[in-house]
């Protein structure tokens, strides 16, 4: 098992969530929160399909994370005016100072993570990783879709 690189990789996501968990327990949020509300703070309000492409997370994990942002009052949804099966979700204030106030604890967590390597490793693991992500994208059940620009 010690040489498989899926035990590896979830070996590591299980440390990099702990390590996340750890740095941010005082705002209460988990890593699934902090992505979306980076995603619409990024990219500005959305609809629950983009923020998934965007974010890599299928309808179903979107629907419950947006569901627990929005009980904090950390985000809102209205219905689209150009697609009324859709629904738009955009970052509250509550929620932009939420994302600033968690932003250094979330940096101590990803270094802490990367800590074992050193600088050079640390840029050519994100290489790979990336590569790696990239190129097995659409094997994903969530696979991740580029926003389009203009």
């Amino acid at each position: 098992m010690a040489e498989l690189p899926g035990h590896l990789l979830r070996r590591c996501h299980q440390i990099s969530v702990a390590l996340f968990h750890d740095e941010c327990a005082d705002f209460d949020i988990t890593p699934l929160q902090f992505a979306v509300l980076k995603t619409l703070i990024e990219n500005g309000s959305q609809d629950q399909a983009t923020i998934g492409g965007t974010a890599a997370l299928d309808r179903t994990t979107v629907a419950v994370v947006i569901q627990k942002l929005m009980e904090r009052q950390l985000v809102r949804r209205v219905q689209s005016t150009k697609d009324k099966r859709s629904k738009i979700v955009s970052a509250t204030e509550r929620g932009k100072r939420l994302l600033s106030d968690v932003a250094q604890s979330v940096m101590i967590a990803q270094e802490r993570t990367m800590s074992p390597l050193s600088h050079t490793e640390s840029a050519e693991f994100i290489r790979l990783l990336r590569k790696m992500a990239d190129a097995n994208n659409a094997h994903s059940r969530a696979p991740m879709k580029m926003r389009k620009s203009g």
